[in-house]
């Protein structure tokens, strides 16, 4: 009995910590061993590269990552889901609002649908607090929608003025 809440606890342990000075995993300036898990091309513009960095994955879940651009970089060392829609003038990203390193497989999923505009070099917030990783984008005659699935109910985003980047 005591193996098995000993295996519970450390298998469902939250955080990853530097075990020695218990500081908290730096996925950002982490060097993988996997080539792959390092900086790599997301998406890019003629002039503009957009890349994303592994940062890990829920159990039974998503991947997300970290994002930079290779020159004038505004992006911070916020975390993003693995879904994004590129139009003519920029991208669509699902932005994570916690921490999945720091939460483990408690994270829940509270993200911010956001346009990076590649011509300004701004990121504009369009749909906040969305409680699903599970995301598609439809287009059709009006513009686009983001259909956000968490498994128990489906909401669809309307985005009026899709042209432009922005709600």
């Amino acid at each position: 009995m005591i193996c098995l809440i000993i295996s519970f606890v450390i298998f469902f342990k939250p955080t990853l910590t530097d075990k020695k000075t218990d500081i908290e995993f730096d996925s950002y300036n982490h060097i993988w061993e996997n080539e792959l898990e390092n900086w790599s091309i997301l998406t890019s513009f003629s002039e503009l590269k957009i890349l994303k960095k592994y940062a890990g994955e829920l159990r039974m879940g998503p991947g997300f990552f970290h994002i930079k651009t290779e020159s004038n970089n505004i992006f911070g060392k916020e975390f993003y889901g693995d879904w994004f829609y590129r139009i003519e003038n920029g991208i669509y990203l699902q932005k994570w609002n916690s921490n999945p390193i720091k939460n483990g497989i408690r994270t829940k999923a509270d993200n911010d649908l956001i346009f990076y505009d590649r011509i300004k070099n701004e990121i504009r917030i369009i749909e906040t607090g969305i409680e699903s990783f599970h995301w598609k984008m439809e287009k059709d005659e009006l513009g686009l929608s983001l259909i956000s699935n968490n498994g128990k109910t489906e909401e669809r985003i309307r985005i009026t003025n899709a042209n432009n980047g922005y709600n």
